[in-house]
């Protein structure tokens, strides 16, 4: 029967396995082993107490037994409980693996990771191919920020056992990580189908992979699911609520936010869409009430006086005047301060500005807007005075991306005071700052056109190089055509043809394809050989999968746009690279392709450079784009660095602009 049982739990059947361990030990109460197998098949199904009952009669039958006391400790692990287990497992068995497991998840636990790395050498000398050791491989390199190890090691441990519940799940988390959402609802499925404890996390895995995939249906079943066995998962409720009215059952989603603002009067989240519901049926004088009575039971709550200030627009009300009611009800807020700072500085009074920036500053002088305002007004009378506040703040800060922010800006009025060489030295170190939690992504690999799929396209691609600021062209050029010009790669990481901003390698099955790209236009209800579609990277492998298609390239001087790709960053949000060599080259082999593929089709590639002659720029774009109403004009009021700035800066990112200087050339602008 030890058979029977060790097979159930290789199939993931932990039922049968339980069922039969207790026929095993009411027949047999002196086999440790049956024991053992019976607390674990106890812990599997979320029966914790039989499992310590089951595992304790395992130790105390056969005390010997160095697996007994590693499962015992990781029961005690998981209940939160200290344990001396593992070290007892070890003491008994120096090659117990389990315990050596166990080991490297309570050190990544303890955020312990060069312990952590320790423990998982010494388990893969015991057992190196075993699938619990790719898993920990696995969570080792996601802690050390290898997403790819990770991806690999969780992949080799379901390959090797299939029915292993952890491991489909830590797949579909990792899937989850590369918002692969096919992938992941796949693995999560398996995972959920494998552990009948249906864990929390599997679920939530499943919902957001269904959502991104646009599975209404299937993300509202499985948030039934989640909300009926963790009914305290009150986001969950929420989330159910906003799938409810996308679905036309407002019925539903008002009774979901009916239930946890009677839960938790306070819940944002909940309170902004009942309020956003009720202005939406013209009942603004409504929406307010809902929201006094939240106030009315805590008047300083910060984020209630936020959600006023957000929804001041859709709720009829004066900025200005929710901020003095807020400051009234809380006169220290200095979040009320800085937002009243922040609200006359869009204003242009910057005199109001600095003076609620420094009131606020008063109460809370680690407040980040604030100080960067009265940077601003330092900037204007002195500025090594407001350099010292920055370097203040650089240190004050722990968020990566402010500190990027603080450099981008001290960089900028260095500039501004034509001292270029110290402006390098802030944007080099700028560009070193980089944080696992950045909003951005790396940009992706420049793909050759190897193992391109057969078939072609008719649309028009549009595509800017980064750092090259085209929105008010797209902008301008999306209210003359509509629907016909779809930007929605913008905010698309994996698109599911395989052409978003994260790409795959030539030959991976989710690599971009004309017949997927086809697909996905035709099931937008769009017309494949009308579109205009806005592509964030071009390459050789995209062009030549996408073949047939006509190109528009809004231009500028590689170098201008290698340095506002540093400062002010990219329409595509990717980070550039810490080494501005690297992140040269990367762009220098983007514009090769481009260009590449202008020699090779000349009547179908249109480069407009927004740098050069406007009104030549603005024909070409009018042309190529068939626009039936002239351009407004080419710049917007984003940021940007003049055309030639990078002269300025040819001493110290030399080496930069050397890698860029043959393509600016073949893109007719000057080496020099």
């Amino acid at each position: 029967m030890l058979d029977r049982i060790n097979a159930a739990m290789r199939e993931g059947d932990f039922a049968t396995a339980l069922a039969t361990a207790r026929e095993l030990v009411a027949a047999e109460p002196a086999n440790a082993d049956a024991w053992h197998l019976l607390g674990i098949a106890a812990m599997a199904t979320g029966e914790s107490a039989a499992a310590r009952e089951a595992l304790d009669r395992a130790v105390g039958l056969d005390p010997e037994q160095a697996a007994f006391h590693a499962t015992r400790a990781a029961l005690d692990m998981t209940e939160g409980k200290p344990t001396d287990g593992l070290r007892e497992a070890l003491s008994l068995n120096p090659n117990t693996l389990s315990a050596y497991i166990l080991q490297v998840h309570a050190a990544l636990a303890r955020g312990d990771l060069p312990e952590a790395r320790r423990r998982l050498r010494l388990a893969q000398r015991v057992d190196a191919g075993h699938p619990q050791v790719s898993m920990a491989e696995g969570y080792v390199a996601d802690a050390s920020g290898d997403r790819d190890l990770a991806l690999r090691c969780f992949t080799a441990a379901a390959t090797a056992r299939p029915n292993m519940a952890s491991a489909q799940l830590a797949l579909g988390l990792a899937y989850l990580q590369r918002q692969t959402w096919a992938f992941a609802e796949q693995a999560l499925s398996n995972a959920l189908r494998l552990d009948p404890s249906r864990p929390r996390i599997a679920l939530r895995g499943l919902v957001e992979a269904q959502r991104r995939q646009d599975d209404r249906a299937g993300a509202l079943k499985s948030l039934d699911e989640l909300v009926e066995r963790f009914p305290a998962e009150l986001d969950a409720i929420v989330l159910r609520a906003d799938l409810r009215l996308q679905s036309g059952d407002r019925d539903g989603a008002i009774a979901d936010l009916e239930h946890v603002l009677a839960r938790q009067p306070r819940y944002i989240a909940a309170l902004r869409r009942m309020a956003l519901l009720l202005a939406g049926d013209g009942r603004a004088p409504d929406a307010r009430a809902l929201i006094d009575k939240a106030l009315a039971d805590a008047p300083a709550d910060r984020d209630t006086w936020q959600l006023r200030m957000n929804l001041c627009g859709p709720l009829g009300e004066s900025p200005v005047d929710v901020l003095q009611q807020w400051h009234a009800a809380d006169p220290g807020s200095a979040d009320c301060m800085e937002l009243m700072a922040d609200f006359h500085r869009s204003r242009g009074d910057i005199a109001q500005a600095a003076a609620w920036a420094e009131r606020a500053l008063a109460v809370d002088g680690n407040l980040f807007h604030s100080n960067m305002i009265m940077l601003e007004v330092e900037q204007a009378r002195d500025l090594d005075l407001a350099l010292v506040r920055a370097d203040r703040l650089l240190v004050q800060q722990t968020d990566v991306q402010r500190q990027r922010q603080v450099l981008a800006w001290a960089g900028l009025a260095l500039d501004q005071a034509g001292r270029h060489a110290e402006a390098t030295l802030c944007w080099k170190n700028m560009l070193q700052r980089v944080s696992r939690q950045s909003p951005l992504v790396p940009p992706p690999s420049v793909a050759p056109a190897d193992q391109v799929p057969e078939g072609t396209i008719e649309a028009t691609l549009v595509w800017a190089p980064v750092g090259v600021r085209g929105e008010a062209v797209l902008m301008a050029a999306k209210q003359q055509l509509g629907n016909r010009l779809d930007l929605g790669r913008a905010s698309v990481v994996a698109a599911g043809d395989g052409f978003g901003l994260v790409r795959f390698p030539p030959g991976d099955p989710r690599a971009g394809s004309a017949e997927r790209w086809a697909q996905a236009v035709t099931a937008a209800g769009l017309d494949p050989a009308t579109l205009v579609d806005w592509m964030p990277h071009l390459d050789p492998y995209t062009l030549a999968a996408l073949r047939g298609a006509r190109v528009l390239c809004l231009l500028a001087d590689p170098r201008d746009a290698l340095l506002n790709w540093f400062v002010f960053g990219s329409l595509q949000n990717y980070l550039p690279s810490p080494d501005p060599v690297a992140a040269a080259d990367w762009l220098a082999r983007t514009l090769d392709a481009v260009a590449d593929h202008r020699d090779a089709h000349p009547d179908r590639v249109v480069f407009a450079r927004l740098d050069g002659d406007a009104a030549e720029a603005a024909a070409a774009i009018e042309q190529a784009l068939g626009l039936p109403q002239p351009l407004p004009g080419l710049h917007g009021r984003g940021a940007r660095l003049p055309s030639g700035h990078w002269r300025h800066y040819r001493e110290g990112f030399a080496e930069a602009f050397e890698r860029l200087a043959p393509v600016a050339a073949r893109l007719g602008y000057p080496a020099a």
